[in-house]
């Protein structure tokens, strides 16, 4: 009897728990050559299942290089080392060369996913091999239904791929409807398939206890699977008036409601059938001869009075509310013909919208006034002149200086004021003297009412106050210079002023034909340049001096 450290001079060590009933000196040729190597033929000899898969070039084993065992497969390492050494490590297995190349989702499952025993579908052959159906890779199939449950229940044969591939079980690329007795065309092709194919229970797979039933009994009328909304009064030919593009939209020449007794024109035409056609309510006996009849008065009752006895057709058409068809030509013929700029006004800018009173959303909409006051000017336009020339318009209204051709336009005889314009005053506009009242209306609106009267009110002194005096005025003495003393409104120059009475020093022989800027010379005042013209010294030497200076 061999002793323990005798039997490990000979055997390298114990074997796997697999090959443990091989131990003893007896059977080591069982496994090895008499040069002590393994023999693919003596691993066969007992993996008989491997034999016959390699003999019918079935699986992994039928590649050269995985026909040496010992190159994977090493034991006397104990009885519990894993007998299988992966190249390069099991998840860089390449299993194309199984014959099953993983493609699609199952590219992301590992092998025990697959490879376990609710998916071996014959387990007998490798039990009675005493094959561990935990730690074996034999025995699975190529099918997808081997590892799969039949959703289609045999429906569609056995076969999955015709419909679909790896890459999931949505969507089904394969799957054309087209091909089918009911193909596919609008509206139908976004319905899900149990609309139509009905689901029924077997609890056959608990994960999977119902299935769609794919075989349609009745199908070649619409009725078959639609309720017919109209109840028989058009017949059951669905397809005379309707299309699979969609209930609502009827093809053009499929149902020509030229036909009827209500023609449909203009905006008619894209109204859905339901707007006038109520959902369950006949088709027939629609009222229609006035616009009334289906659409509320938006102007309620104004036009009832009028000549055209408030029918909408006289200002409307079929083509839209708006624009409206009332033209200038038919405002001439109302109480206010329209004239002047009044023709280039917008209608809504007289016919403004007001509230309706109602809180229903469709009449929150601003009722637009036709009935208005047109009287006065005063009636649709403000007063921008705040009532200071009331005086005026209360003769002939705006009019007494505004033209109806336009605002702008100003007919005013100014001499009705206490300033009477005269001269280069005349030029001007109206609006360089009469300028908003910065104070109080924010520079929106001119003055008109206390404007200034004195010229130093407007224009500034050039003489910087060399001319300020007392003056007697209807307020008292004031202190100021008097510029029309020399000055008028026809020019600048000083067409008023005399020499001779206006001044301590009155022009005499030559010193008459002198000219004015060679005495009153240009000085600096206040940072300004200004003639000087008061006071000015009168001796004669002031002026010429003595004779050399004259001469320098």
């Amino acid at each position: 009897m061999l002793t323990y450290q005798t039997q490990a001079q000979i055997s390298p060590g114990p074997l796997h728990e697999s090959h443990a009933f091989l131990e003893g000196l007896a059977n080591c040729t069982k496994c090895h050559t008499a040069a002590a190597k393994s023999s693919p033929e003596k691993c066969l000899a007992c993996h008989t299942l491997l034999q016959e898969r390699i003999a019918n070039k079935q699986g992994l084993h039928v590649h050269p290089e995985y026909q040496q065992c010992g190159v994977c497969h090493g034991d006397h390492y104990g009885r519990d080392f894993e007998l299988i050494r992966w190249k390069n490590g099991r998840e860089n297995f390449d299993h194309s060369l199984t014959g099953y190349e993983l493609d699609g989702v199952h590219q992301e499952l590992i092998c025990r996913d697959c490879h376990q025993p609710a998916f071996i579908r014959q387990p007998s052959p490798l039990i009675a091999k005493e094959k561990d159906l935990i730690k074996t890779f034999l025995g699975l199939r190529k099918d997808c239904l081997s590892c799969h449950t039949d959703e289609h229940r045999g429906q569609f044969g056995l076969s999955c791929l015709p419909c679909h591939n790896m890459n999931g079980w949505k969507p089904v690329p394969g799957f054309d409807h087209d091909v089918t007795k009911f193909p596919l065309t609008g509206e139908h092709q976004l319905v899900n398939c149990d609309k139509c194919h009905t689901r029924q229970r077997d609890n056959r797979f608990p994960d999977d206890p119902s299935f769609l039933t794919f075989a349609v009994a009745e199908f070649e009328r619409c009725n078959d699977c639609h309720q017919d909304p109209h109840r028989g009064q058009f017949g059951l030919n669905c397809e005379s008036c309707h299309n699979t593009s969609g209930w609502s939209g009827v093809p053009a020449g499929r149902l020509n409601h030229d036909k009827t007794r209500f023609p449909l024109k203009g905006k008619h035409q894209f109204v859905q059938c339901n707007a006038c056609h109520a959902p369950g309510k006949p088709h027939r006996g629609v009222k229609f001869a006035n616009c009334s009849d289906c659409h509320a008065d938006f102007h309620r009752g104004q036009f009832a009075a009028s000549s055209s006895g408030g029918e909408c057709q006289h200002c409307h058409s079929v083509n839209g509310f708006t624009p409206s068809t009332f033209t200038v030509a038919d405002h001439q013929n109302t109480e206010y013909p329209l004239k002047g700029a009044h023709l280039a006004v917008p209608c809504l800018a007289c016919h403004a919208g007001g509230p309706r009173g109602s809180r229903s959303p469709r009449s929150m909409l601003k009722l637009n006034r036709f009935t208005i006051q047109h009287a006065k000017c005063s009636d649709c336009h403000s007063d921008p002149h705040r009532g200071e020339v009331d005086k005026f318009t209360r003769i002939d209204g705006c009019q007494y200086c505004h033209s109806i051709e336009s605002w702008r336009r100003i007919t005013f005889n100014h001499s009705q004021t206490a300033f009477d314009l005269e001269g280069r005053h005349l030029e001007i506009e109206c609006s360089d003297c009469h300028q908003p009242d910065k104070n109080e209306h924010a520079g929106k609106t001119l003055s008109f009412a206390q404007m200034p009267l004195r010229c130093i009110d407007c224009h500034q002194d050039v003489h910087l106050g060399q001319f300020i005096r007392d003056i007697e005025t209807a307020d008292g003495i004031q202190r100021f210079t008097d510029c029309a003393r020399c000055h008028s409104a026809k020019n600048w120059r000083p067409d008023k002023f005399d020499h001779d009475r206006d001044a301590r020093f009155p022009l005499a022989g030559k010193h008459a034909a002198v000219d004015c800027r060679s005495c009153h010379l240009l000085e600096a005042k206040s940072g300004r340049q200004v003639r000087r013209f008061r006071p000015i010294e009168t001796a004669c030497a002031a002026c010429h001096g003595g004779i050399e200076s004259s001469r320098q």
